[in-house]
């Protein structure tokens, strides 16, 4: 195995369980290559953890074991996924809900990693070369643990031709639907890095639905597949849809009639963000329930979009066509942007805009999304609720 040395007093970061190798904490190391187990040692040379080399979040890899003499082989995966198992235990025992994840990277203790259930296809992510090497063993141990229908991969690394596919199993035709909170979507395993869903926003979902779009009118936007919109649709009284794709209309429509709504009863607009805010400003239309949900970086043919760069922008906006007295969901999925310095630039925006406000519900991930209690990116997605007050 190779060695690396940490830099003297780095120590104390990896003794309390920190999960990242960071390579700037490195004084020197054995020529690394992807997928290289490496033993860390302090300078002295004593033994503190046992990692792979997998280049991820600006780190040389991540720890697997703090156990010198602990082997990774299949049983090493066995084990970790059999503890993940037990964990989801509850999801595999609940009504309306039949989608989550079953193994969450550096959470369930393999940095790099996940393994997703729809409905009995799971769906493994790789998120480096390096972790993409222990491939074999994993496979194995997902065999030996998970029961499923069909296998399939998705590579989230660059450098590579290859984007996923089948792996074992029974190959389903796509789209599959799935089921989470009473509410139907679908999926579709083959169709490039995207499934159709955003499993970690489910609870996020389920408190819009119950609490933010009883008789209101909402609107979804960054809408991807309508998700937000159809299980708000089950109690709004109209719901608009936005989202720059040409082919989220399609998928959208799709969700609605998997639930028996009429599609043609909602609104669904191919348009960007700020456009949809001039048109929406210019007809009168107005929105007891604003969702914004975008991605950390986008770029079209006019401009590039960056959350931490343009947020305060988007909740400008939205106030201009947020009916009075009305809500506000404010989502970010950046592990670079901390709860703290979200919640600043939604309070200095609405202070600027001269809007009283009250946070109602801060949310993150969900259960199934287990995070790591030593490492804060792992803790990515927050949303916030906030009443709009005149």
């Amino acid at each position: 195995m190779k060695i690396a040395t940490l830099n003297r007093g780095k120590e104390t970061k990896y003794l309390n369980q920190y999960p990242l190798i960071d390579e700037e904490d490195i004084y020197q190391h054995d020529h690394l290559k992807e997928g290289d187990l490496v033993k860390i040692v302090t300078d002295q040379q004593q033994y503190i953890a046992t990692g792979y080399v997998g280049r991820q979040h600006k780190g040389l890899g991540w720890v697997l074991s703090y156990d010198e003499n602990e082997d990774i082989n299949t049983q090493f995966f066995v084990k970790l996924f059999e503890s993940a198992l037990e964990e989801r235990e509850y999801y595999f025992n609940i009504d309306g809900t039949n989608a989550f994840r079953l193994f969450n990277a550096e959470g369930d203790g393999v940095g790099g990693l996940t393994i997703d259930n729809y409905d009995s296809h799971l769906l493994i992510q790789w998120y480096s070369k390096g972790i993409y090497k222990f491939r074999y063993l994993i496979i194995e141990a997902i065999k030996t643990v998970f029961g499923y229908t069909s296998l399939y991969e998705k590579m989230r690394f660059k450098d590579t031709t290859y984007t996923g596919g089948f792996v074992d199993g029974k190959a389903p035709e796509f789209p599959i639907t799935i089921e989470e909170n009473f509410t139907f979507y679908n999926v579709d395993l083959e169709d490039g890095l995207m499934t159709g869903i955003f499993l970690d926003q489910k609870e996020v979902r389920k408190k819009l639905r119950d609490q933010f779009s009883e008789d209101r009118d909402v609107l979804n936007l960054f809408s991807y597949t309508g998700a937000f919109s159809v299980i708000a649709a089950q109690n709004a009284r109209s719901t608009t849809s936005v989202d720059l794709a040409n082919r989220s209309r399609g998928l959208t429509e799709e969700n609605f009639g998997l639930n028996g709504i009429d599609p043609k009863s909602q609104y669904i607009y191919v348009m960007d963000t700020f456009d949809y805010y001039n048109y929406a400003a210019r007809h009168g239309l107005q929105y007891e329930t604003v969702v914004i949900d975008p991605p950390s970086f986008a770029r079209n043919k006019k401009k590039t979009f960056s959350v931490q760069k343009d947020y305060g922008s988007l909740v400008k906006g939205a106030l201009s066509v947020l009916a009075p007295e009305g809500s506000l969901l404010l989502c970010i999925n950046s592990s670079a942007f901390s709860l703290k310095a979200f919640k600043n630039v939604i309070k200095k925006t609405l202070d600027e805009e001269g809007v009283e406000f009250e946070i109602r519900e801060v949310m993150g991930l969900p259960k199934d999304f287990k995070t790591h209690p030593h490492y804060k990116p792992s803790k990515y997605l927050k949303a916030v609720f906030i009443d709009i007050k005149h």
